[in-house]
């Protein structure tokens, strides 16, 4: 009688934040210079990529660690409390590996694995500016000539793509009726694909969210991908940016913290002998702790929304089930939303209440949390978030799968 020997545990957070402690150290180590001299983090997704952080959530038999939800965005959250803007570099890679491994099996879903499981960091190119409409087909045009299928257009706001071997670009596809729009997967070394670093925002500034240029690139039929199914791919991107700000959030406590021990002056009207001793700065931190702690709360319960609807789509259970689990995830991140962004942004701003005038050295560079925190929240507005969930509460209303933006 032979047994079959049962498949491993996945890896617990503890046991991923231990294995990649070195990684997160050094990638952390030079933050506060590259945002003072904007300096793209280009070495430390190198380093990201060699010690297999990007492949994390890969199953090992394509060279990851089998990291689930929870343990995913656990170590996204430690990225972001190193370098907020790292971690949102890699939101579209690691939720293009999430729907690579929940697409059913396919030639180009094989293709895809193998490049991922070489290391290939992926990236975005979506938006556009003016020429689309919300919801409706991208302007960037995918088209047939004599040579077959070639890219053209131009997409902005490109996150991560800097940095990526490969970028999935929404396009008009020249197939589909009353030009409906598709995925195309394209190298970012092709010829015709140009990346420009001018993303202007005052926060987040080194996260390669510039514009990329696509002229005549040429296309393969198997690189294009048709909507699939309805998934939680919304919710997952949205989970990764208040993963970053729960980062954030405890990179505020830790700089809070740090200030205060090594603060030798007081107010004359202060509370305590020191700064570490004043009781209302002690208040201060205990409140920046709250938050944080908060925001992680609510990214966990996101977190185990999407390990239930991710398991029902590799279970293969009914389509019912599926989009059940799917609008709970939607709901789940939606509210962690309103939780998150209020938290973070109010921590980095009551930060500044632990000193004088010397914690606005730009040397310390404090101001980056609340920028860095503002522009994160700035991606979905959290007032239109609130009145989608009061809809969908009082009148039923299905809560949007995917935010986007676009022409009226």
């Amino acid at each position: 009688m032979t047994t079959t020997a049962a498949p491993a545990a996945a890896p617990t957070a503890r046991e991923l934040l231990d294995r990649y402690a070195g990684v997160l150290a050094a990638v952390g180590a030079e933050a506060v210079q590259r945002e003072r001299e904007r300096r793209l983090p280009l070495a430390e997704v190198e380093l990201l990529r060699a010690s297999g952080f990007t492949r994390t959530t890969l199953p090992r038999e394509h060279g990851g660690d089998g990291a689930g939800y929870g343990a995913l965005f656990e170590l996204l959250t430690e990225l972001a409390r190193r370098d907020s803007n790292l971690a949102q570099a890699l939101r579209s890679h690691f939720s293009f590996v999430d729907r690579t491994l929940l697409a059913p099996p396919s030639r180009a879903r094989s293709a895809r694995l193998a490049l991922l499981a070489d290391g290939a960091v992926h990236g975005n190119a979506t938006f556009e500016r003016s020429s689309a409409a919300s919801g409706g087909a991208p302007g960037a045009v995918l088209s047939r000539d004599e040579r077959g299928l070639r890219l053209d257009g131009t997409k902005y706001y490109s996150t991560g793509t800097l940095f990526a071997d490969l970028v999935s670009v929404a396009v008009t596809s020249p197939d589909g009726p009353g030009g409906s729009s598709v995925g195309v997967l394209v190298r970012t070394d092709a010829p015709g694909v140009h990346r420009l670093d001018d993303w202007d925002g005052f926060g987040q500034r080194l996260t390669g969210s510039g514009t990329t240029v696509f002229e005549g690139v040429r296309v393969h039929e198997d690189d294009v991908v048709e909507r699939g199914a309805p998934g939680h791919g919304g919710a997952f991107v949205q989970l990764v940016l208040l993963a970053v700000l729960a980062g954030i959030a405890r990179a505020v406590v830790d700089d809070a913290v740090t200030y205060v021990r090594a603060r030798t002056r007081r107010f004359s009207h202060g509370s305590g002998a020191s700064a570490a001793d004043d009781p209302l700065v002690q208040e201060v931190v205990g409140d920046l702790s709250a938050r944080s702690t908060a925001a992680t709360a609510a990214v966990r319960l996101g977190a185990a929304a999407l390990t239930a609807s991710g398991a029902a789509v590799r279970d293969g259970a009914p389509e019912a089930e599926v989009a059940e689990l799917v609008g709970a995830a939607d709901l789940a991140v939606a509210q962690a939303q309103l939780v998150v962004l209020p938290q973070v942004l109010t921590a980095a701003t009551d930060l500044f209440e632990v000193g004088g005038a010397s914690a606005l050295a730009t040397d310390l560079a404090l101001d980056r949390h609340w920028r860095n925190a503002r522009t994160v929240a700035s991606h979905n507005p959290a007032r239109y978030k609130a009145r989608a969930l009061g809809d969908h509460l009082v009148n039923g209303t299905p809560l949007p799968s995917w935010w986007t933006v676009g022409e009226g």
